[in-house]
């Protein structure tokens, strides 16, 4: 008995099975696609959550004029990010684009009503967060938005 029909190297073990490597590659392409979606749609979440976070700890905070329409202003906002996140997997890049145009429009809006005095600093302090974890998933959502045109998914 020859010693390659014992052990047979990897390369034996791929040529009797007639391995496509298109296959391979497509395979890892969508684990690599499904791990960029779940990514953008779980910082999405993150900030909703945020959102909701900052809505209930301004209502809470003492002598402010953070009313009950900014709380469900807020609010209302953190449903636009899970219906973004929802979106987030037909097209990953659009929906964050979305977000931080939403999240940067509504600072600016808010700061340019002042109509929160007294909370200017800790609302952009939050509004500051909230950018900066969009901004932080841009290239995994612009990364899986060339995956999935590649992949013909789109």
């Amino acid at each position: 008995m020859d010693q390659t029909e014992q052990n047979p190297t990897f390369y034996q073990k791929i040529a009797d099975e007639h391995v496509d490597y298109s296959e391979m590659y497509r395979t890892q392409e969508t684990i690599q696609l499904n791990k960029r979606l779940r990514k953008t749609r779980n910082i999405l979440l993150i900030c909703a959550l945020a959102f909701v976070a900052g809505a209930g700890v301004f209502w809470i905070m003492p002598e402010t004029s953070f009313t009950a329409k900014d709380f469900f202003v807020y609010v209302g906002l953190a449903c636009i990010m899970v219906l973004l996140s929802l979106y987030s997997n037909r097209h990953p890049f659009l929906s964050i684009v979305a977000a931080l145009v939403i999240c940067i429009g509504f600072w600016g809006f808010e700061i340019f009503l002042n109509n929160i005095d007294q909370l200017v600093i800790e609302t952009s302090i939050h509004k500051l967060f909230i950018v900066s974890i969009l901004v932080w998933c841009f290239h995994s959502s612009k990364e899986a938005e060339l995956i999935r045109k590649e992949l013909h998914f789109s």
